[in-house]
């Protein structure tokens, strides 16, 4: 039997207010997910590395074994988690990222647990062209790869050599906190965590959560007309399409963008992209208007198809549909065309068009808010 680690790293350097925020409720999920899974038999262990000191004397507060590393500007996470599991001879391990698994039950923790502690070799992920949650054994088979990921999206990449499979795909493995968007989305489901409610009820997230509580709404209403644009996965979208009746349109572009290298070698496109070089901004609007009741879309692969390099600062003002607080002349005039759509349309990350969009569908269904029933 296989001695099973649980390993977390939460980490960063928010550089404005709206990064503050998100770093906030991604503590808390930290927070939740530790008194969770520490009443998990299968896991031996629960380890977490985190540039945050406050953090780390809360883990340590309920029992995790936790070590602040430095905030540096470049992390290599995988030289970290190398070196990890290599001073602390770990067996298996779940790789968690701090803001993955905050609707994650214990169960599924359990499960993979048990199949890694009776696995000669195997890797688990949730998705392996942007992994954030990673079983694998034996540890020690990362110490052999030869180029480490310099992020956690590309783990499951570089250990995809071993007996791989998926997660089961649920709204546990699925979802995790990376944006304001994220945020808007967890406060709609009624499972979070205590210490994530606490945190969700000191922020004011508008526009953008009314906005989405009207793509919510749209949801639930009969052969309404929803559109998800981005790095869309098949799975979430057969998920809406088994539990409402809403009529979805799909485009998906650039699935693996940041595990693959597209984003840091300038290769994305999109044909979004390509209409609002053609249209304007607000004539991409207006088309989306022509064919969709709500929107929700992935703004990354348009923001690096039109080469913005943008800041998180600027990125999380344009999820919350503030484009005053935006620098960026371009992200700052799409973010204002959508806000001024005669329909809710809702920009975010890779995460809302996904996790999130089983989230909101979940919280559709066992909240009973169908308009004229279920599918």
């Amino acid at each position: 039997m296989n001695r099973v680690s649980l390993v977390i790293f939460e980490g960063g350097r928010p550089e404005s207010y709206v990064e503050e925020q998100v770093t906030a409720v991604r503590k808390a999920v930290v927070l939740d997910n530790l008194e969770k899974f520490s009443e998990v038999p299968e896991l031996d262990n629960i380890f977490l590395y985190t540039t945050y000191e406050d953090l780390a004397v809360a883990a340590a507060e309920r029992g995790a074994e936790s070590q602040v590393i430095p905030a540096v500007k470049e992390f290599r996470f995988g030289e970290a988690l190398a070196r990890v599991i290599k001073a602390r001879s770990l067996e298996a391990v779940i790789y968690m990222g701090g803001a993955s698994g905050s609707l994650m039950a214990q169960s599924e923790v359990s499960a993979l647990a048990k199949c890694l502690a009776v696995s000669p070799e195997v890797m688990l992920a949730n998705n392996i062209f942007s992994s954030d949650i990673v079983g694998f054994t034996p540890a020690s088979r990362l110490l052999d790869v030869a180029e480490l990921p310099t992020s956690d999206n590309a783990l499951a990449m570089a250990l995809s050599f071993l007996d791989h499979r998926k997660l089961p795909e649920t709204i546990g493995s699925l979802f995790d906190v990376d944006t304001p968007a994220d945020i808007t989305v967890l406060r709609l489901h009624p499972a979070t965590g205590p210490n994530v409610r606490a945190a969700l009820g000191k922020l004011d997230l508008e526009p953008a959560a009314s906005r989405l509580r009207k793509v919510r709404e749209t949801m639930g209403i009969p052969l309404s007309e929803v559109c998800v644009i981005g790095r869309v996965s098949p799975g979430a979208v057969l998920y809406v399409n088994e539990r409402l009746q809403c009529r979805m349109r799909v485009f998906s572009e650039e699935r693996g963008m940041k595990a693959l290298g597209r984003e840091d070698h300038h290769q994305a496109v999109s044909l979004l992209g390509y209409l609002a070089q053609q249209v304007g901004f607000e004539g991409l609007v207006s088309a989306l208007e022509k064919v969709a009741d709500a929107v929700l879309i992935d703004t990354r692969v348009l923001f690096h198809h039109l080469n913005l390099e943008l800041p998180a600062k600027d990125r999380f003002n344009s999820d919350l549909l503030r484009p005053d607080a935006i620098d960026n002349p371009v992200a700052r005039k799409l973010t204002a065309c959508l806000l001024s759509s005669s329909i809710p349309i809702v920009p975010g990350g890779h995460s809302l068009v996904s996790g999130g969009l089983r989230v909101i569908t979940d919280s559709l269904v066992n909240e009973g808010e169908l308009i004229g029933g279920g599918a």
